[in-house]
């Protein structure tokens, strides 16, 4: 806020008068620089505050990336073993009366705390476009993975809905050991576009230039 105050001597004249205008001019113009200044010192510093947590925030989902790709990968060697024993299962009712099957899916979900925290401050309007952008790319890239990754693990833990419908496998219809067999192939193969997927963010992750 500021404050113009009339003079506190009387104005004898247009030299008065000018002068006074001129200070107040001055006065103005400086209030308006500092004002001005500390506006963008400001702006500066949420800026440099947002770049460095979204930067910890993508090495950390970085990370995250490799031992997910560790888990879809072993949990994709776990299907095509759980494929096989299905096949003999449909040879054989008994074949799995000494064996098991095991389903489960690890999965370290991508964090994007930072990331809204930087739309919500205002801090992305005060950076590059360019900058936005790839930042923009790289958490809408991690969003579609997480999503894929809770649809395989939603689908996943339906599949030993036959197992909880009869006591063993060995009374598993026809009709039921088929579908366990195409369920698994269809995950597998999420597992297999999920893989691509969380490939192509790293290299999102890798567009994004060092701080």
């Amino acid at each position: 806020m500021l404050d113009v105050h009339a003079p506190h001597a009387t104005v004898h004249g247009w030299r008065d008068f000018l002068t006074h205008i001129a200070t107040i001019t001055i006065g103005l113009l400086i209030a308006l620089a500092l004002e001005a200044g500390v506006e963008n010192l400001h702006h500066r510093h949420i800026v440099r505050e947002a770049r460095e947590n979204i930067h910890r925030e993508i090495a950390q989902n970085e990370a995250a990336t490799k031992s997910n790709l560790d888990a879809v990968q072993s949990d994709a060697d776990n299907l095509q073993t759980n494929i096989e024993k299905t096949r003999q299962l449909r040879a054989n009712r008994h074949a799995l009366d000494h064996d098991k099957m095991h389903f489960g899916f690890q999965w370290s979900s991508f964090n994007d705390s930072a990331w809204r925290s930087a739309h919500d401050t205002g801090a992305l309007i005060y950076m590059s476009t360019a900058e936005v952008q790839q930042y923009a790319d790289a958490y809408y890239q991690q969003d579609i993975v997480n999503q894929q990754a809770v649809a395989i693990f939603t689908h996943q833990s339906e599949l030993v809905a036959p197992f909880f419908m009869e006591k063993q496998s060995s009374d598993f219809t026809p009709e039921e050991v088929q579908s366990l067999l195409r369920e698994c192939a269809l995950t597998q193969l999420r597992l297999m576009t999920l893989k691509q997927l969380i490939e192509g963010q790293e290299k999102a992750y890798a567009n994004i230039p060092a701080k």
